[in-house]
C-alpha cells in the first residue's frame, strides 16, 4: 500500500504586479488565514514579484510566481511557470509555447473556451489548437463562468452570491481535454483567475470577487508521493512535476470540503494514483472514495462507463483507456480528477 500526501491550493491569481486588487505580500496573508497549503500567481507579463525574491515558503503556505502570457491581438492566453524571464511580448503563440517548453517551464492553456459577449470584457478564448507543447488545460475557470453567466434576470443574484453559480467544466472544454489526453499527457486544472477588481453596481461601488471569497471557490489538490519539502527549491520542483504528471484532482469548494477524496487504481498488492499509467491485467480495479455523499461518475475516454450515489464507486477494468471522475451535489460540478491511463503494456 503506498502513502500519498495531499496539498490544495489556489491557482491563477492576480495581484497589483499586473490588474490584481491588492499586492502579493496581502494576497498571501489571505491564503495563509484560509490554510491553503500553496498559491500559483500569474501576473500579465511580469515577473516581478519573483524577481523580488517572494516565491517560496510563508509559514505553511507556498508561494509559486509564473505569468500570463497573450499574444499580440490579446488572445491565447498562456500560464507559465518554473521560469525566471519573461519572453519577448511579440511573439505568437507557437513560439511562447514552443519558447516555455524549451525553458523547462510549465505550461497551461487559460479558460480555453471563453464565450462571453460584454463589451467592455470581452473572451479571450484559445484558437491555436494545432499546437502540441503545452502541459495543461484550465478545465475550469471560476471568472470565465461567472462573466458567462451574467444576464439582466439574473444580475443582482450573481453579484450577491457568485459562488453559488459555478456548476462545472463545460462539455466542450472537457472533450477536447479528453481527446487529447488519447494521444499524450495534458493535466486538466482549475483556475479562479482572481483579480479583486472593484466594479460599479449603479451607484455603489463594490468589489464581487474578494480574494477571501475567490479562495473558497476552485481548489486544486496536488497528490505527492513525499511530503512537500522545506527547501523551497525543491518544493518547486514537487508542485510543478506534480501538475504536469497530472496527480492531482480540483474541487469546487462551494459544494463542500474535497480533502481526503481519492481515486486509485489496484492490481494485487500495488496501488496507483491519480496520473499515473498502469498495465491491463485480469485483476485492475478502481476504487473511488468521496469524504461526503455524492453522484459519482466514471469515465473512459470521455464516455461514463459507471455512476453510483454515494460515498463510494467499485469497478473491475477490462479495456485499455484513460478513466476519470466526476462527482456531483445535484446539478453541481464538485469534483473532477485527472485521467489514470490504462494500457495494454507499459
Amino acid at each position: 500500500m503506498s502513502d500519498w500526501y495531499e496539498y490544495i491550493g489556489v491557482a491563477h491569481i492576480h495581484s497589483t504586479d499586473s490588474d490584481g486588487g491588492k499586492p502579493v505580500s496581502d494576497i498571501i496573508k489571505i491564503g495563509q488565514e484560509l490554510g491553503l497549503d500553496f498559491l500559483l500567481f500569474y501576473d500579465h507579463m511580469t515577473l516581478n514579484s519573483l524577481h523580488l525574491g517572494l516565491e517560496g515558503w510563508y509559514g505553511n503556505t507556498f508561494v509559486l510566481i509564473g505569468y500570463e502570457i497573450n499574444d499580440q491581438k490579446n488572445e491565447n492566453h498562456y500560464l507559465a511557470l518554473g521560469v525566471n524571464e519573461v519572453l519577448p511580448g511579440e511573439y505568437s503563440a507557437p513560439e511562447y509555447v514552443r519558447g516555455i517548453k524549451q525553458k523547462g517551464g510549465l505550461g497551461i492553456i487559460a479558460h480555453p473556451d471563453e464565450t462571453r459577449e460584454t463589451p467592455k470584457f470581452p473572451p479571450y478564448p484559445w484558437n491555436a489548437w494545432d499546437i502540441e507543447e503545452f502541459d495543461g488545460i484550465e478545465i475550469w475557470n471560476q471568472m470565465s463562468e461567472w462573466m458567462e453567466g451574467i444576464a439582466h434576470a439574473n444580475r443582482y443574484r450573481l453579484f450577491t452570491a457568485p459562488r453559488r453559480f459555478l456548476t462545472g467544466p463545460t462539455s466542450k472544454t472537457l472533450k477536447i481535454w479528453d481527446e487529447r489526453n488519447k494521444q499524450r499527457k495534458v493535466c486538466g486544472i482549475s483556475g479562479v483567475d482572481a483579480h479583486a477588481h472593484p466594479f460599479r453596481f449603479g451607484p455603489f461601488k463594490l468589489v464581487i470577487f474578494p480574494y477571501k471569497v475567490q479562495f473558497q471557490s476552485l481548489r486544486v489538490h496536488l497528490i505527492l508521493d513525499q511530503p512537500l519539502s522545506q527547501d523551497k527549491s525543491t518544493a518547486k520542483i514537487q508542485i510543478i512535476d506534480a501538475i504536469r504528471g497530472c496527480h492531482l484532482f480540483i474541487s469546487n469548494y462551494r459544494q463542500g470540503e474535497a480533502k481526503g477524496f481519492s481515486f486509485l487504481a489496484k492490481s494485487g498488492e500495488q496501488r496507483y494514483r491519480v496520473g499515473d499509467s498502469i498495465s491491463l491485467s485480469a485483476d485492475v480495479s478502481f476504487s473511488v472514495h468521496a469524504p461526503q455523499k455524492c453522484k459519482i461518475r466514471l469515465l473512459c475516454d470521455g464516455k461514463v462507463v459507471e455512476e453510483e450515489k454515494g460515498k463510494t464507486l467499485e469497478y473491475s477494468v477490462s479495456e485499455p483507456g484513460n478513466y476519470r471522475v466526476e462527482a456531483y451535489q445535484g446539478k453541481k460540478g464538485w469534483i473532477f480528477s485527472n485521467h489514470i491511463r490504462v494500457v495494454n503494456s507499459l
